[in-house]
């Protein structure tokens, strides 16, 4: 066993019982180290968790509404500073790109090692056909395209389709205002370097034009919100309304994931992704959303590699200006492409002047993260044998980041759990022996300082990075910011309507507000440690993780 796999190993027996690092004030004025060097109160109870993690977590206990006293789980970090640590901040610099390499390098000298992560990036190597990443119009074969050819963009699936039974669906009143879009991007560094490929690959999906944001002073103002899905993600995809993610074993009381697409069901999650663009829709907002490289009905082999998905939103940003690459069905029905295309979005103004928010859910997370990145404090080109590093785009135009169940803050963020012990090797893996960045190292962290403004809406247990890992992301944010946390896990879709409908308004007034150029959110619930930020979730919980004593519990 390597060095680095005696401290993995170590870490994931012996960390999850220790106390969290890191805290947070609600004040703006706090340092961007806090959370690096700060202790929050120890955990004091543990309580079992259904989805999507099946286990005993620590928590905290705090009092309820109605009276009573009850454990509130959530997820701890895998990894800490040593004592004595002499760096500056512990999870930036140990986790950089160089340093997961180092770790992974070590590994492959270390025959089990390999041989265990060797098949993990096997298994994850595209096209990925074992996941199904492509299920639209399996259920119903409107909308069912070929991704890779010459598609006819009146065969895609607009907001209409979704107002029919079952589905019933409000983005569908947005469909007079709805362009279909097409962009051409690149392939990715595995698909040139490892596979030779050379054609472009077609990105699609829906351009939503708004009426303007209000401005404070009895005007509107033109914005846009590029958002981008999770893993699987399918912007038209078919969710019966009644569809479950999980069942709950009889024999074990362990959730255990439902399989799509079904009869009924393409792909989960999409319902609640599309309440999203309506919600920033009907606020006045353009919204931009399209299904990433490799999923959907966008084209494409690799569907994992986060890094180039973060370039492609400027990639899209610059087409919408110059029509170069460009296709465009308005919603009455006409094909522009190319200089007939330039210029009809974004309320005539260039992607270097409108105001823009870019979101991302889970893996969307990730690609939104390196955009932020690339914009404000640098990225390097991680998937090359020799990383180079070009200066920031630095568009002042792009006003913040919405990041839901968000992976942003690095690979120094692991939860504590034996099922993501191998993540981190897994990431060096891939970057340096396959040339895909999949999770993003510390890079996007150490930059977030530059950040304008972020909104993070997150689970207390998501296995995408620890609530520790959250607030450091948000301690380091220099003008508005806001964390809205429920009692679930990391895929939104499962909490309850109630707490993704919270979600969804505080996500709005975060995105006014930061249009605006307003430093603060007005209405976000106060916090000053993690203790106090678990406390701001309501009694409301993810249904298979309800606690039995609870009244309607399990």
């Amino acid at each position: 066993m390597s060095a680095f796999s005696r401290m993995t190993w170590a870490a994931g027996a012996v960390l999850a019982a220790l106390a969290i690092g890191g805290c947070s004030s609600h004040d703006n004025s706090v340092s961007i180290l806090s959370s690096a060097g700060a202790e929050p109160p120890p955990t004091d109870c543990r309580a079992w968790v259904g989805a999507d993690r099946n286990h005993e977590l620590p928590g905290y206990r705090l009092p309820q509404p109605n009276g009573r006293t009850v454990c509130v789980p959530l997820g701890v970090n895998a990894y800490r500073p040593p004592a004595g640590y002499a760096g500056g901040d512990y999870y930036v610099e140990e986790f950089t790109d160089a340093r997961l390499k180092e770790r992974w390098r070590a590994c492959k000298a270390d025959a089990a090692c390999f041989s265990r992560i060797d098949a993990q990036m096997q298994r994850w190597l595209p096209p990925n056909k074992a996941r199904s990443t492509r299920s639209t119009g399996t259920v119903d074969p409107s909308g069912r395209i070929d991704p890779d050819g010459l598609v006819d963009l009146r065969q895609i699936r607009r907001p209409a389709f979704f107002a029919k039974a079952p589905y019933s669906e409000g983005i569908a009143r947005a469909d007079a205002d709805t362009f279909v879009v097409e962009f051409t991007v690149p392939r990715d560094t595995f698909e040139r370097i490892d596979l030779k490929m050379t054609d472009p690959v077609k990105l699609r999906g829906w351009y939503i034009e708004g009426r303007g944001v209000d401005d404070g002073k009895g005007g509107k103002t033109r914005a846009l919100v590029v958002m981008a899905p999770g893993g699987g993600g399918q912007l038209t995809a078919i969710q019966h309304p009644n569809e479950k993610a999980y069942r709950i074993d009889p024999a074990t009381g362990k959730t255990v994931d439902i399989r799509f697409p079904n009869a009924t069901t393409e792909t989960m999650g999409q319902r609640w992704w599309r309440e999203n663009l309506d919600a920033l829709n009907q606020a006045g907002f353009d919204v931009l959303a399209y299904d990433r490289r490799g999923e959907g009905i966008s084209g494409g082999f690799s569907d994992t590699h986060t890094l180039e998905q973060g370039e492609d939103v400027f990639r899209v940003l610059a087409q919408l200006d110059s029509g170069n690459g460009l296709r465009l069905l308005t919603p009455e029905g006409r094909v522009l492409e190319g200089s007939g295309a330039a210029g009809k979005l974004l309320g005539g103004m260039a992607s270097t002047r409108i105001p823009i928010l870019l979101g991302g859910y889970s893996r969307g997370s990730m690609s939104i993260a390196w955009a932020m990145a690339k914009n404000f404090s640098g990225a390097c080109s991680y998937d090359m044998p020799v990383p180079e590093c070009p200066p920031p785009k630095r568009l002042t135009n792009i006003k913040g980041a919405i990041l839901l169940s968000s992976f942003a803050s690095g690979a120094g963020y692991l939860p504590s759990s034996p099922d993501l012990a191998d993540r981190n090797l897994f990431l060096g893996g891939m970057a340096a022996d396959h040339h895909i960045v999949f999770y993003p190292n510390s890079a996007p962290l150490a930059g977030m300082h530059t950040w304008p403004a972020a909104f993070f809406g997150k689970g207390l247990w998501d296995r995408a990075e620890t609530l520790q890992g959250t607030v450091a992301a948000y301690d380091r944010i220099r003008g508005a910011r806001e964390i809205v946390v429920a009692r679930g896990p990391h895929s939104i879709e499962t909490w309850p309507e109630s707490d993704r409908q919270y979600l969804r308004e505080r996500m709005v007034v975060f995105a006014k507000v930061a249009i605006a150029g307003g430093t603060s959110v007005p209405g976000a619930k106060p916090w000053s440690s993690l203790k106090e930020l678990v406390a701001t979730t309501p009694d409301s919980w993810e249904p298979s993780s309800k606690p039995p004593d609870d009244p309607g519990g399990k």
